[in-house]
């Protein structure tokens, strides 16, 4: 039990270095900021160390609650045996194997009973004793998370800025792919531009090719014809 007090007391102080840290943040505004620091750096330092004999003491924690599960299941197996045999005599006399009035037969049936209870008893306090390393170890664990007492810098403002502007580069390439699209059709009619290899516009309806079958019928006449 002295190492599960120890560890309590390294969680108590953990504890309270972190509200004087809490309390000292609130008062930052109208500190002199070399004497914020100065404390600031103190109480970090102080829970640094705490958490740094927390980890340490959590590797023993360990080891204990794993040697004491052991020995609950050895004695659970022993429980069980225990009862099995008064289970088994009590039945015996049922049968009349045995005479429930026999003196022998009570005290032995009373030496198993005994046995079986006491077994019980010390099953009973090393399972409370493993409830509570479980839960002392389940705070150290949530102490320790993350080590370190001092919080993450904020990220500078400039940062953000930039990478929306590269964000905004990036929208504006897409766009400009978009309009470069050499195989899209524009339609003639209503200027929508349509996938390749579209003869109608998805838009109005209208021919694709209109103007193309325009441009053919002029070819079709040559200086000859013009002549005639």
């Amino acid at each position: 039990m002295a190492l599960e007090r120890k560890i309590q007391d390294l969680l108590a102080r953990r504890t309270e270095l972190s509200e004087r840290l809490s309390n000292l943040e609130t008062m930052r505004a109208e500190t002199n900021q070399r004497v914020y620091s100065r404390i600031r750096g103190d109480y970090d330092d102080q829970l640094n160390d705490v958490l740094g004999k927390l980890g340490a003491e959590k590797g023993s924690l360990e080891g204990k609650v794993n040697d004491l599960t052991k020995k609950i299941n050895e004695l659970e197996k022993k429980h069980q045996s225990e009862s099995d045999l008064v289970e088994e005599l009590q039945i015996r006399a049922r049968l009349r194997e045995h005479d429930e009035n026999d003196p022998t037969f009570q005290k032995d049936l009373d030496a198993a009973t005994k046995k079986r209870n006491s077994t019980a008893d010390e099953l009973d306090g090393f399972r409370s004793e493993l409830g509570d390393m479980k839960k002392v170890l389940r705070d150290v664990e949530e102490a320790t998370q993350g080590k370190s007492a001092k919080s993450p810098k904020a990220k500078p403002a400039e940062d953000n800025d930039s990478l929306d502007e590269l964000d905004l580069d990036d929208d504006l390439d897409l766009d400009d792919a978009d309009d470069g699209d050499d195989d899209s059709v524009k339609c003639p009619s209503c200027s929508h531009i349509n996938p390749p290899q579209k003869l109608f516009c998805e838009e109005c309806g209208a021919a694709l090719d209109e103007e193309e079958n325009i441009d053919d019928e002029f070819d079709l006449l040559d200086d000859g014809d013009l002549d005639l």
